[in-house]
């Protein structure tokens, strides 16, 4: 009869939740907007008042009387996975932390044409670090290593300043930094981008007890603090999704899917990366989709102030009307197809997401061939998988079985029961 908190700091919300064993599911829940502040290219964040957010919301959440704080086992953080924290020897904050979809790593990419990362993901933290060693030398040179969103938060909750830094391997996939196959991060690619000053953080493996909480902050004095990893790998634990072959769907601000694998393809196909999953010595392969993003984008020009419920019955009535939309994510275009002349919104709505469905469809197709797997099943979170609609879009796009998890906050929850994996050496399967 354990208790575990789990933080999930996303794109947009940062959430804290409470996994109770005995009642198997989250009996707790806090949430508030990621902090972001906007700037010339996209947006950053200051990562000591996404900190204190974290600290205000576990505070709420202690409050709750479904939380019984003398059976706090453990707390873990997970986060988007490329945002980077500069840290002096001290353990102050030296730079902003540059948001992950944000032009700065586009830019820094551009400036590397030809060079060894040419391949590497702009959104990769590699390309963060380029740009703040460009924008923001002397931020740089006063920084001695770096970390993770996630891992900065832990180790905040720790609240010992002694506290080694460190970068759990989850997100360490999506820096450009290490050596999936080796398993090391790579000293010899700092210099290359004007970094040779940074020492590297300690790697350490996801659900791994990097310490116990001294009291000095808002958690009690003793509970283990437990590191995380990427906020869809970690949903992806949550639901389930756990064993070579599996597939899971993130559906949130971007869509990410991803194949577990015993072990990974010699060479990847464009806009496919590859990692290290946070549990049972697993690799991925893993592709996004801005959907969320496109969705968003739509949304707000055409059911712009409507309630959900009113853009969905709209879309349930003319969704058989219309062919898919025709994506290229990768030049981030679309052309609707098939439109009567007496078009709607829900017309073109419903197009945008037939066509998102079919995209998801060809990702798995691709991921499938990549790993040499038939795929039967596809798990499948987010709030959109809450729409009976979307639901029946995304289902009709395949022939496989599309598992839907009911779960909300499968993240949060993820995270939780990887703080009871690195505690107890087993983790529960909540999510239905």
């Amino acid at each position: 009869m354990s208790q575990f908190l789990g933080v999930d700091i996303g794109t947009t919300r940062t959430k804290v939740g409470c996994y109770d064993t005995a009642a198997g599911r989250l009996v707790a829940l806090r949430h508030a907007p990621t902090v972001v502040e906007d700037d010339a290219w996209g947006g950053r964040r200051d990562a000591g008042r996404l900190a204190a957010s974290v600290e205000d919301l576990l505070a709420r959440l202690l409050a709750d009387p479904a939380v019984r704080v003398g059976e706090l086992a453990g707390v873990c953080v997970g986060s988007v996975g490329e945002e980077v924290v500069l840290l002096a020897a001290d353990g102050t904050v030296t730079a902003p932390v540059l948001a992950w979809y944000a032009g700065h790593g586009r830019e820094a990419k551009a400036e590397l044409a030809g060079t060894r990362w040419s391949g590497v993901d702009e959104t990769f933290s590699v390309f963060k670090l380029r740009w703040l060693a460009r924008h923001l030398p002397d931020a740089v040179a006063a920084a001695h290593s770096f970390t993770c969103l996630a891992d900065f938060v832990a180790r905040d909750l720790l609240a010992d300043r002694t506290a080694p830094v460190f970068l759990n391997v989850s997100h360490a996939s999506r820096t450009g930094l290490l050596d999936v196959r080796g398993g090391v991060l790579r000293a010899d690619a700092l210099p290359d981008l004007g970094l040779a000053t940074l020492a590297l953080p300690e790697l350490v493996g996801s659900a791994t007890v990097v310490g116990r909480t001294t009291g000095a902050g808002v958690l009690p004095a003793g509970v283990p603090v437990v590191t995380g990893g990427h906020d869809h790998m970690c949903g992806a634990f949550g639901a389930g999704v756990r064993k070579p072959g599996d597939v899971y769907v993130s559906a949130g601000t971007s869509e990410a899917q991803l194949l577990l694998l015993d072990e990974l393809p010699d060479t990847l196909e464009p806009g496919i990366d590859e990692g290290v999953f946070v549990a049972g010595g697993l690799r991925f392969v893993h592709r996004a989709t801005p959907s969320g993003r496109y969705y968003q984008a739509w949304h707000n020009m055409l059911y712009a102030g409507v309630d959900d419920d009113v853009m969905w019955d709209e879309i349930a009535r003319v969704v058989d009307d219309v062919e898919p939309a025709v994506i290229d994510a990768d030049r981030r275009l679309l052309r609707l197809a098939d439109l009567p002349m007496d078009a709607t919104r829900a017309h073109a709505m419903a197009s945008l997401l037939k066509g998102l469905a079919v995209e998801a469809e060809a990702t798995t197709v691709r991921l499938g061939h990549l790993g040499r797997t038939e795929i039967a099943d596809v798990t499948i979170a987010g709030v959109a998988a809450g729409s009976p609609v979307w639901r029946r879009l995304r289902q009709e796009a395949t022939n496989r079985r599309l598992r839907f998890v009911v779960e909300p906050e499968a993240t949060v929850l993820g995270v939780a029961v990887l703080a009871q994996l690195g505690v107890t050496g087993e983790a529960d399967s909540p999510a239905r």
